[in-house]
């Protein structure tokens, strides 16, 4: 019996050990709390713009001029003679008329970064995408700024939200290259 007792002291000793050393674990994280805010707000955070920008304008002009001058002829000589009976009349009258109009939309989703908490509170926001599919490469580049409480609970924002925004959407490739106008065309357009 006693060296059955010796045994099991030392695994008794053991266990005990090392249960008191052995942290227990939650199942409750407590940096996912549920009164915790989760909206970008920090440097770094990021966020999604969804952009939906639509533009139109456009401009009309017109102008009316006119001019009469009279002159009579007296008794011509020589050669002109025969503008003797005749009077001398010119008008001059011009009108012209133009419009131009222009209009695009685009519709996007990128996800940017907080790069600067201003001192009023507000974001400086800034971000890049680049998709190329097809030897065709699409950038779409967009900067501004944003307040924190225009930021929706799924970190996303409109990008009629943003103040100061800079939208670049640039396309390359050979689509893009073939609607550039030629060298030619670029000569006679600047000419006329």
């Amino acid at each position: 019996m006693r060296k059955s007792f010796l045994i099991i002291l030392p695994l008794c000793l053991i266990v005990i050990f090392t249960v008191s050393v052995t942290d227990a674990t939650s199942l409750w994280n407590g940096n996912n709390a549920l009164v915790r805010d989760n909206k970008a707000n920090q440097v770094g955070d990021i966020l999604t713009v969804i952009i939906t920008e639509d533009a139109t304008a456009s401009q009309e002009a017109s102008t009316d001029a006119s001019q009469d001058n009279q002159a009579d002829v007296g008794a011509g000589t020589g050669i002109f003679d025969f503008i003797r009976s005749f009077g001398f009349n010119q008008s001059d009258s011009s009108n012209a008329t133009g419009s131009t109009s222009r209009s695009g939309s685009l519709s996007a989703e990128i996800t940017v970064q907080i790069e600067e908490r201003l001192d009023n509170g507000n974001l400086k926001i800034s971000g890049t995408r680049r998709v190329k599919i097809n030897d065709e490469t699409q950038d779409i580049k967009l900067t501004g700024i944003v307040r924190p409480e225009d930021i929706s609970p799924e970190n996303t924002i409109e990008s009629s939200y943003i103040a100061n925004a800079e939208i670049d959407y640039e396309g390359t490739g050979v689509i893009g290259d073939r609607q550039r106008q030629g060298v030619i065309s670029r000569i006679i357009s600047w000419l006329f």
